[in-house]
Formats: structure tokens, sequence, C-alpha cells
């Protein structure tokens, strides 16, 4: 796959044979936002696990949409926007910078799943 270059951010090119699919999840308040950066599509609920689940079924389905019905690659390479980016990575770097992260911002999930055989969530 050749990098693609997005808003800064160097990821990839999925094409209709392979791609990466990167995801991730935090609390918002009383609410579980989880999103597909690679995709933009975001869900919503009121736990973790129904957030993820409802993610999952999105992505599946948008995935296989556009593969069975061989669609523009484009659609596979429709990112969020720049604020999920941003949180993302601020997220990221605190994790890796071992620093400690309010309850809301820590992350339920974080994922890169790899078509045509995409891994499961990997839970934090």
């Amino acid at each position: 796959m050749n990098p693609q270059i997005f808003r800064n951010i160097t990821r990839p090119r999925n094409t209709i044979k392979e791609g990466v699919i990167e995801n991730f999840g935090y609390q918002e308040g009383d609410k579980y936002i989880a999103v597909c950066l690679t995709f933009d599509i975001i869900e919503e609920a009121s736990n973790p696990k129904e957030a993820a689940e409802k993610l999952m079924n999105a992505v599946q389905l948008h995935l296989e949409t556009v593969l069975e019905n061989n669609l523009s690659e484009d659609l596979l390479n429709r990112y969020a926007p720049q604020e999920y980016w941003d949180k993302y990575f601020e997220i990221k770097k605190s994790i890796d910078n071992s620093s400690k992260l309010a309850k809301s911002q820590k992350p339920f999930f974080s994922s890169a799943s790899f078509y045509p055989q995409p891994r499961e969530l990997v839970f934090c």
C-alpha cells in the first residue's frame, strides 16, 4: 500500500485488496464514543461494549458494501475530521508518556484491523 498524507497524518492508502482500519473509543461524560478514524464512522452508547459493538457493525457493513459492490477505493480512505485524530493522538501520547489521564479521557479500546481478515477490538 502506498502511503497517503492526510492533514499531516501519513497513513497507508487502502485498496480493495488490503487495508488498515483504525478505531478508538473514549468516554465523554456519561456517554461512550467509538470512532472509526479510517471511514469517518462515529457511534455513541451508554456503555463501552455497546459503543464498540455498534461501531464494529457499522464498519463491517461499510467495508462489505464497498468490497462487494466494487465501489471507489476513496470510500476506504474517508478519514474522520481532524478533531478526532487530535483526540486520538493526544490520548496515545499521554499513554505513551505514562501520564495520568482523567477517567473521561481514557480510551476504552483502540485497534487497528487489517482486512481482508479483520481482527477483534482490543479493550483497554
